[in-house]
């Protein structure tokens, strides 16, 4: 994991660095050197409905995280402006002679205003093999801002998040939610917690979201407007959930917290 003081001064540094102008939604290289003859494809996404604030831009850097307390460790770093809203493709150009042969890397993400205020930041390294053809998908959180409400239950405190479907079951115990957007994000927690899936794009299909996770993993989930019961309480929802993750169904119960 990248040592909080060392990410957060190495997206400083991003933030402050002089840009030439580009097509809108293209990564900036750092530096005139000479380009780079590989990149990291990913996208970056949250789950709070929140738009982009005016003139964001999205650092992303590539670091070798053996190398935290060296200069050496930010193997690159680029920037994306002209944001329309998350989920944020990115083409991260790096030079593959700055690479060692047995290390570990990982990427560090922030989105910031035009003050350079930071929005939302990866809170761990996002592990990522440079060469790899998968794109990596990970979630960013809130960096500071008005924090969820203290008090209220699990479904207030997601509806201020910016939660728009939100689903339980039990037997094992599990739970959904998804983000806003026209393809949002999907945060599961399964069996009881000990397994957890994220998914930073997804279709929108009947009755629902399909999507894959950053291991590939396929993901769906089902929503039903009809009565339902989780089975352990006398509460009624107004919507049945069906999620899929891979070959494993869960079934429950869950609300539409927009409406």
């Amino acid at each position: 994991m990248i040592r909080p003081l060392l990410a957060a001064t190495c997206l400083a540094l991003a933030a402050c660095t002089p840009r030439p102008a580009t097509d809108p939604g293209q990564p900036v290289p750092a530096t005139d050197t000479p380009r780079p003859t590989a990149a990291v494809e990913g996208r970056a996404t949250y789950l709070e409905r929140i738009a982009p604030p005016p003139d964001a831009r999205l650092s992303v850097q590539l670091v070798d995280a053996q190398l935290a307390d060296t200069p050496a460790a930010v193997i690159a770093s680029q920037e994306f402006t002209g944001l329309q809203g998350p989920p944020y493709a990115f083409s991260l150009a790096y030079d593959p002679a700055k690479l060692r042969p047995n290390g570990r890397y990982g990427l560090h993400a922030g989105l910031r205003d035009a003050q350079g205020k930071l929005w939302f930041v990866t809170d761990t390294r996002v592990p990522v093999t440079p060469g790899a053809s998968t794109p990596v998908e990970f979630r960013m959180v809130r960096a500071g801002g008005d924090p969820v409400p203290p008090n209220g239950s699990p479904w207030d405190q997601a509806k201020a998040r910016g939660i728009v479907f939100r689903g339980i079951g039990t037997e094992p115990g599990w739970l959904v939610e998804v983000g806003a957007g026209a393809t949002p994000a999907l945060h599961a927690e399964l069996d009881y917690g000990e397994r957890k899936i994220d998914v930073a794009r997804l279709e929108r299909i009947t009755d629902g979201y399909r999507g894959k996770a950053a291991d590939q993993t396929a993901v769906s989930l089902t929503t039903r407007r009809e009565p339902c019961s989780d089975g352990m309480s006398d509460t009624e929802y107004p919507a049945s959930a069906t999620l899929v993750v891979g070959d494993r169904t869960y079934r429950g119960c869950g609300r539409f917290l927009t409406e």
